[in-house]
């Protein structure tokens, strides 16, 4: 999506040269999916807002989701070699400048939601106190210290979602729910819970191309296997997976179809999620 490649851009450009403007803009910028901004876009075209004066909100999350990458893949947490397709950052750069620049990204990514002229006040403080809780301690973060902690581990299903819930479905959520923000809308609660179906879908397809797909046709390591992660598929095999998967469509269709979005924008680019093949 052209406007958010643009946005990013415009990001980048505010930093000075330098190694650490090089390592962000290598993680930030290529083949990523941009998922979690698009849907926040397509949701606000969906409830008939114009979604470019609130662009570096918007983003705001795409900056954390790539922070989490790049700290992800590093030798003390993952230790993966290759993500979207190249090289991880610690790899193409080096460890200590990896670090950084996730650190930059994280911090810079509140500071794009301040420079939001089109926001009011009270809609900066609470999109800033979405991002947080999904990211820190309470959302995402947590969800990575769980990771680790059930690597080589026998866990059960719930604490497989829980941790899902955490580590993915939680960006996806505050996508949604900034939206829901912007567009002034009182059911905040049933888009964070569209947030939730959407990432645990999405990680439970990840669980299954990772089984089914090489490297190179995922465009990154495997890691999970690797280090014996519990997984989808490792837990309940691959049918079960893909059945449990299919009750987890039919619950977002209907969540859908409550909030009245069906075939608008965002329901077009569910739809392509549901169907990606990496």
């Amino acid at each position: 999506m052209p406007m958010i490649e643009e946005t990013l851009k415009t990001y980048l450009s505010t930093i000075p040269d330098g190694n650490l403007k090089q390592a962000i803009s290598y993680a930030l910028l290529g083949n990523g999916k941009r998922v979690r901004p698009m849907l926040g876009i397509t949701l606000l075209e969906s409830l008939g807002i114009n979604p470019l004066p609130y662009l570096n909100a918007l983003v705001a999350v795409e900056l954390i989701h790539t922070y989490s990458l790049i700290h992800d893949d590093l030798p003390s947490m993952d230790n993966d070699t290759m993500r979207r397709g190249k090289p991880t950052v610690h790899i193409a750069f080096d460890e200590g400048t990896a670090i950084l620049a996730g650190d930059a990204l994280l911090t810079d990514s509140f500071y794009l939601v301040t420079e939001t002229k089109a926001l009011t006040g009270d809609e900066k403080t609470q999109i800033i106190s979405i991002l947080a809780k999904k990211a820190g301690s309470l959302g995402m973060v947590l969800g990575q210290i769980k990771d680790i902690e059930s690597e080589q581990k026998q866990i059960s299903i719930e604490d497989l979602n829980l941790m899902y819930e955490l580590k993915t479905a939680n960006l996806i959520q505050a996508s949604l729910m900034t939206a829901a923000v912007i567009g002034a809308k009182k059911d905040i609660a049933l888009y964070e819970s569209l947030g939730y179906y959407i990432g645990l879908i999405f990680q439970i397809q990840d669980d299954i191309l990772e089984y089914t797909l090489t490297p190179d046709e995922i465009g990154k390591s495997k890691s999970d296997e690797l280090r014996d992660k519990p997984t989808y598929v490792s837990l309940l095999g691959l049918d079960k997976s893909r059945i449990i998967l299919n009750q987890y469509t039919q619950k977002l269709n209907h969540l859908i179809q409550t909030l009245g979005l069906e075939n608008t924008s965002i329901h077009d680019q569910i739809k392509q999620l549901l169907t990606r093949k990496k």
